[in-house]
């Protein structure tokens, strides 16, 4: 029997049943998305479950209240950057303009904001430090823009890394601070 492991959906073209109940509709660029957008997405999607401000209107997710999200990332789209490189190999007409789309660290993280509607600030933040998370960053913006009643904080990332046993890289931590 073989046991899948956590964040497996982000290679699914289409999720199973348990995420597509954390997306409601499933975003209409998931096909294209690249891995670490589909974790921002899915992962963004349980943290709001989670605090109870996530309901769903014919499928389509709804939040309550004005949130924003932020994610601290160690190599931000390091992944897709350098699938990205792979298509320029061939030549600057044979690069991919769906993969440079996703070359952008705060591209994951929009991708989620727009799938839930969050309006609020969205943003990525760098750090090497293990766990950094931006719920300082979080608590500043709150502190700062009345609008705001929540933010989505949390470390993201996907990343190849041969030191490990997958070879690869996969965290995320959201919370919500509020």
């Amino acid at each position: 029997m073989s046991v899948r492991k956590p964040y497996c959906y982000i290679d699914d073209d289409l999720p199973p049943a348990k995420i597509l109940a954390v997306l409601g509709e499933l975003p209409k660029r998931w096909g294209r998305m690249d891995r670490i957008s589909r974790l921002a997405v899915v992962e963004t999607g349980r943290a709001l479950a989670a605090a109870g401000i996530l309901h769903f209107e014919g499928g389509r997710p709804v939040t309550t209240g004005q949130g924003g999200l932020i994610g601290v990332t160690r190599r931000g789209s390091l992944a897709s950057d350098l699938a990205f490189v792979e298509t320029l190999k061939q030549g600057p007409e044979m690069a991919s303009p769906i993969l440079f789309s996703y070359t952008l660290p705060n591209t994951a993280l929009s991708e989620a904001a727009s799938h839930y509607g969050l309006t609020g600030p969205v943003y990525s933040l760098f750090s090497e430090k293990q766990g950094a998370d931006g719920r300082d960053a979080a608590k500043r913006w709150l502190a700062e823009d009345p609008k705001l009643d929540f933010m989505v904080a949390g470390g993201l990332d996907v990343y190849p890394d041969p030191s490990v046993a997958d070879g690869e890289v996969i965290s995320v931590n959201f919370k919500i601070v509020s």
